[in-house]
């Protein structure tokens, strides 16, 4: 019997919580425990406003940095080395061998080329006349992953 495809909005939260519980266990049982953790840093100024930031999650031996961000009056301070610095620091005291992340061409692909990050993979036109490219830094010493 050929069950039908079906969109979930009455509950797409419920639904979406649901599919990462399941798709957590079944990695979890083919590559051994996650070990997630959440790494938030932030630069406040004098009046405790958000000025530079930075989001990141630890999992199995690999440091993701989702965000890290730099108000445009701020930038060229050396706020993203900084933040950058101790989210890897951060890696790595969580026992990671390998950091990642992802840019579009518009943002900071050179920031990071600058830091040690190598290009893993692009994609074309996304989004339209620009590209989205993913970086890779291995952050053990010796060298290995």
């Amino acid at each position: 019997m050929q069950h039908l495809v079906t969109v979930e909005d009455r509950n797409p939260v419920e639904v979406s919580s649901e599919l990462e519980k399941r798709l957590r266990a079944f990695n979890e049982a083919s590559a051994g425990p996650l070990r997630t953790k959440r790494v938030v840093l932030a630069v406040r100024d004098d009046r405790n406003r958000l000025i530079a930031g930075l989001t990141a999650e630890i999992f199995w031996n690999a440091l993701y940095i989702d965000i890290l961000w730099v108000d445009e009056d701020h930038r060229r301070r050396g706020y993203g080395a900084a933040l950058l610095r101790e989210a890897e620091d951060a890696g790595r005291a969580g026992s990671c061998d390998v950091a990642y992340l992802s840019t579009f061409d518009f943002q900071a692909p050179g920031f990071y080329e600058r830091y040690g990050y190598g290009v893993l993979g692009e994609l074309q036109d996304v989004p339209p006349g620009s590209r989205s490219r993913w970086f890779c830094k291995k952050l053990r010493r010796d060298g290995a992953i």
